[in-house]
């Protein structure tokens, strides 16, 4: 049975008495593809044989979702879709998307030519495949894999999966583009002709595709790719894993430091769908995830088994703490380095980190490839913004009003005789069903003896006699919970030795499950209900002890509280502290969810009788910066409105208008102009007098609200350090209005100054609650305690662009050494064998490079960067390997034909040194500009290279060999010559007044202008543009 669904016809009769009318669409001759490139619409085309339907849905994640329903349906199966990003039993079926072209392509499955700007065309956004709109209902399943662990008759057999082959796709490939094998160029503008790899992006022409390797390198990015071979889905559920057997190849190192991607869809003008596309492109798909799907939990837990990795996080700010939290929660810290694309609307942290203020969409995402694979780790060092907040004001449980000290101790007498008589009857009952109801009385007298002290509070702490009454009185209904938490201990024992016997009686039969009734659970409840009772009369003598003298506490004998009041632990570090400290150790050691930190800075003007209303509790972890005041209520009125209305939110220019706009309204609003009343700061413990101000900012890096150095001159002065985001300090600011903020972006200011610390403590007073925001997420504080200290540290990527300008030289060196051409030799003397001497000579070198090319191996998965050597270590290898062992020294066969060393001619040892000569100088430049950064490895390496330099020498000095070792020797004069020829002498200044005299068009205004508006752009370009890197050959 083919699948089907209905679907709405085109036009619909509007009146309110006619009826929808559907139509069913056959599955199985349907293809789905996007209505566009960046698609701001959610929508997608149905395309059957007879007609095409556009479907839209709310959101990129519904349409989605839909897609892949529809997809899965014509796989023949009704499967749960996967939360995962990549649905692995979708495997080789394209996503297609609507495009044109502004030069001639062809079809992938007809072969005929597609005209230029076509609309009868769609793409695949993953494997680029192009196809007319009718034809794609015929097109292959050959996408590109994300895994070959679900094999089918499309993939290759599951015996070939050790090896990486090739994927090839044929046709409209660039006509610049050059075969590997022939060096000619590839592709066509007249036909479908010529292939290209997916994963290496190598070009051949279809005669020497044979000749070519048959395993795939994965390319210039190899270590950040993924194989598909890699990847597995072990449960059957759609999420992959990092396969077992993976780690047993020897070809594994290919992807050691291998590459996550995570990208926000609805940054960047929509930019982060562009963004997917063309990581999927140059990447394994699986690695690609979209942050609005499901968020960062699917890719981390795919790469958790990798012993380190790359994440590139492509959004805002608010994204990289999304997927930093994670990280805390999964302990990936110490295995993964972050990078992050700013296509927010503030971008700071990528602006610190030197990754741009926002990403130029003319330039190819490919670049940032290479440039986090020359970052460089820097440590960032995070907060946790801890919040306790202040009780309120009437904490009363059932509407009541205030007592007086005559009401509490009438009312107290009697919770203690209501719980004395409750106690008796549970003592007295025979049967469990009697416990039940006088243990809840018994709790509910306890509750409301608590909650009577709490609303006396204010009263009681000014008379001594009160707080020793409520003290005893404490300890009596105390020693009666202890005995009622005994007498249902021993019930629930006497109940679980029966359910023993009764398992033990059905050893025959079938297994006993005991099943806990109602009269048991209603026991657990009540056992759990009074320790958390213990333990709020635990809380409330420790607070009511604090408003004592010591002489008063001294005086107190209880039975109960004696760890509150004299600690068991007779260390003498403890038994040398005041009873103030000892009293606060008891309450730690009774109560062990409270911490020293929570017991700080108490106030006792609320009691709090349960632990977790004193306890300090995470709210959120800062990366950026801390902002309370102005500065938070801006961003939870810009929050508030992109919720309400999204559409007008949805570029980073509009964004930036809209906080333009809501900053000049506070200047007449001026919401919190005397803020310093109702916010106390603290910074290491030393409380802080604060000026007039309308906010405080807590600075973690030197960039805020989209690029202003809140915190002034990064330089030194007698009283303050140079910030730095790994320092382990914080930089605290005043805002004292928008005109402030504003002239902050121009100038840098440094009378707003407040602190450098280490840790912060602000005190919020008063009713009503204050807008804070985190990292540009914002909420309204209630008052209470705000503490940031430090919580751990994370590793970021920054773009080093002193490293790729030094990669940039080392690459034209490398070029340059690629490019020159073998010398040759007499057919003569080339059959020439060599000397005892000559061959000592060229065997020792071979050992000298054997021990180069071991250690550049291994330096490779240490050290990233040392990949871009790889070439040269295996040509070099290979030719070591071809002149001295015939073939592969692995097979038996190559091993019987091994090639002494004196029978070497030499043509073959001109062979042996070139390729040896040039290593030798590639390495030579990596270590001569800078790029292993490591000192040890580098005197290493150097050591080795002043060997082989040695040898070389002494290889010179043989006549045939010099022209092999100094080629360029020869030809310097006419080089020196060809130089003097080009040289271009500077014009006059006559001639020069004479054409600034001659008349240009667009002068005047227009002219000013528009010289004006390319000189800034060259400025912004020039600011976030990347060091240019040279193109070379990939093989």
């Amino acid at each position: 049975m083919p699948a089907m669904f209905r679907a709405l016809p085109p036009a619909v009769n509007t009146c309110p008495l006619a009826f929808a009318h559907f139509e069913t669409v056959d599955l199985s001759q349907v293809v789905l593809a996007e209505t566009s490139c960046r698609n701001l619409c959610h929508s997608f085309c149905v395309i059957t044989p007879q007609r095409k339907l556009i479907l839209a849905a709310p959101n990129r994640k519904d349409m989605e979702e839909w897609i892949n329903v529809i997809k899965t349906v014509q796989q023949g199966e009704i499967r749960k879709i996967p939360t995962a990003e990549n649905n692995p039993y979708l495997i080789g079926m394209h996503y297609w998307y609507s495009s044109h072209s502004p030069r001639t392509q062809h079809c992938n499955v007809c072969r005929e030519s597609i005209p230029a700007l076509s609309r009868n065309v769609i793409t695949c956004e993953v494997c680029k495949v192009k196809s007319h709109r009718l034809c794609a209902l015929r097109a292959s399943k050959d996408c590109k894999w994300n895994t070959l662990s679900i094999t089918d008759d499309l993939l290759i057999p599951a015996d070939e999966i050790e090896t990486m082959p090739h994927q090839w796709v044929e046709g409209n490939i660039s006509v610049s583009s050059q075969c590997a094998v022939c060096h000619e160029n590839c592709g066509s503008n007249q036909r479908l002709q010529d292939f290209r790899c997916l994963w290496c992006n190598s070009t051949v022409h279809d005669d020497c595709r044979r000749r070519f390797s048959k395993e795939c390198w994965f390319g210039r990015h190899r270590k950040s790719i993924i194989p598909p071979t890699a990847l597995s889905d072990p449960k059957g559920d759609g999420q992959l894993v990092v396969s077992s057997d993976f780690w047993n190849l020897d070809w594994s190192s290919a992807c050691s430091c291998p590459l996550l991607i995570f990208i926000n869809s609805k940054s960047g003008d929509h930019q982060g769908v562009i963004f997917l596309r063309k990581f999927k492109q140059f990447l394994n798909p699986s690695q690609v995830f979209d942050l609005s799907k499901g968020g960062p939990e699917a890719g981390l837990s795919m790469f958790k088994n990798f012993a380190r990795f790359r994440i590139v996080v492509c959004g805002g700010d608010g994204s990289v703490s999304w997927v930093l939290s994670l990280i805390d929660a999964l302990g990936l810290h110490e295995r993964c380095q972050l990078a992050v694309i700013p296509l927010g609307t503030g971008n700071d942290l990528a602006r610190v980190l030197g990754w741009g203020a926002f990403w130029n969409k003319n330039k190819s995402p490919l670049n940032i490839l290479n440039r986090v694979e020359q970052a460089s780790v820097r440590i960032l060092d995070r907060w946790s913004v801890m919040i306790r907040e202040t009780p309120r004001q009437t904490p009363l449980l059932r509407g009541q009003v205030e007592m007086d000290i005559p009401q509490f101790e009438a009312a107290a007498i009697q919770h203690l005789e209501s719980a004395t008589t409750e106690l008796n009857k549970i003592l007295k009952a025979k049967y469990p069903t009697e416990m039940i109801i006088p243990t809840r009385f018994l709790c509910s007298a306890v509750e409301d003896f608590v909650i009577d002290i709490v609303k006396t509070w204010s009263q009681i702490k000014q008379n001594n006699a009160t707080i020793e009454s409520v003290i005893l009185k404490s300890d009596l209904i105390y020693d009666k919970l202890n005995v009622l938490i005994d007498i249902l201990a021993e019930e629930a024992a006497v109940e679980k030795s029966a359910t023993v016997c009764a398992d033990s009686s059905k050893a025959h039969g079938k297994p006993f499950v005991p099943q806990i009734d109602h009269i048991a659970k209603c026991k657990l409840e009540l056992a759990t209900k009074a320790k958390n009772l213990q333990k709020s009369l635990k809380l409330i003598v420790f607070q009511v002890e604090q408003v004592l003298d010591e002489q008063s506490r001294q005086m107190i004998s209880v039975k109960n509280f004696t760890s509150t009041f004299s600690p068991e632990d007779d260390s003498e570090d403890i038994s040398q502290t005041s009873p103030r400290h000892r009293s606060r150790c008891g309450i730690l050691s009774s109560i062990p969810s409270l911490t020293s930190e929570d017991l700080d800075n108490l106030n006792l003007e609320h009691l709090h009788f349960t632990p977790e209303t004193i306890c300090f509790k995470e709210k959120c972890v800062m990366n950026n910066y801390f902002g309370i005041g102005l500065d938070a209520k801006i961003s939870l009125e810009f929050n508030t409105r992109r919720d309400e209305h999204p559409g007008q939110y949805n570029s980073r220019l509009k964004n930036k208008m809209w906080y333009g706009l809501l900053g000049s309204k506070e200047l007449l609003q001026r919401s919190y102009r005397n803020l310093e009343e109702r916010v106390h700061l603290e910074c290491d413990g030393e409380a802080i007098s604060l000026p007039n101000l309308q906010g405080i900012v807590v600075l973690n890096i030197t960039s805020y609200a989209g690029g202003i150095n809140f915190w002034g001159s990064s330089t030194a002065t007698t009283e303050y350090e140079v910030p730095a985001i790994d320092d382990g300090k914080l930089e605290v600011v005043a805002i004292f209005g928008s005109v402030q903020m504003a002239m902050s972006r121009i100038i840098n200011l440094h009378h707003h100054r407040i602190a450098q610390c280490r840790e912060v403590m602000i005190t919020i007073d008063g009713e009503e609650g204050i807008p804070v925001q985190v990292d540009g997420e914002a909420w309204v504080q209630r008052p209470g305690l705000i503490k940031i200290r430090y919580k751990n540290a994370a590793q970021m990527l920054t773009r080093d662009q002193d490293f790729e300008n030094s990669m940039k030289m080392w690459e034209c060196k490398h070029t340059e050494i690629q490019a020159a051409s073998q010398p040759q030799l007499d057919s003569q003397e080339s059959q020439d064998s060599l000397s005892d001497e000559e061959s000592a000579q060229i065997q020792h070198l071979a050992q000298l490079a054997e021990n180069l090319i071991s250690r550049l191996t291994n330096l490779s998965k240490v050290h990233q960067h040392v990949s871009v050597l790889m070439d040269s270590v295996n040509a070099s290898a290979k030719i070591l390997d071809d002149t001295f062992n015939g073939q592969d020294s692995s097979n038996e066969a190559a091993a019987a034909s091994f090639t002494p060393i004196e029978t070497l001619s030499r043509n073959d040892a001109v062979d042996v040194t070139f390729s040896l000569k040039g290593l030798y100088d590639d390495t030579k430049a990596f270590l001569e500009k800078n790029l292993l950064r490591n000192a040890e490895d580098e005197a290493t390496l150097q050591i080795t290279l002043d060997a082989m330099n040695e040898d070389f020498e002494k290889l010179s000095e043989i006549n045939w060999m010099n022209s092999v070792l100094f080629p360029e020797e020869k030809s310097s004069d006419t080089d020196s010559r060809n130089l003097r020829l080009k040289v271009k002498f500077p014009k006059s200044r006559k001639k020069k007044l004479e054409e600034e005299d001659k008349p240009k068009s667009g002068q005047g205004v227009q002219g000013f202008i528009g010289n004006l508006w390319h000189r800034r752009n060259r400025e912004d370009e020039a600011k976030n543009d990347e060091p240019p890197t040279s193109s070379r050959s990939q093989l």
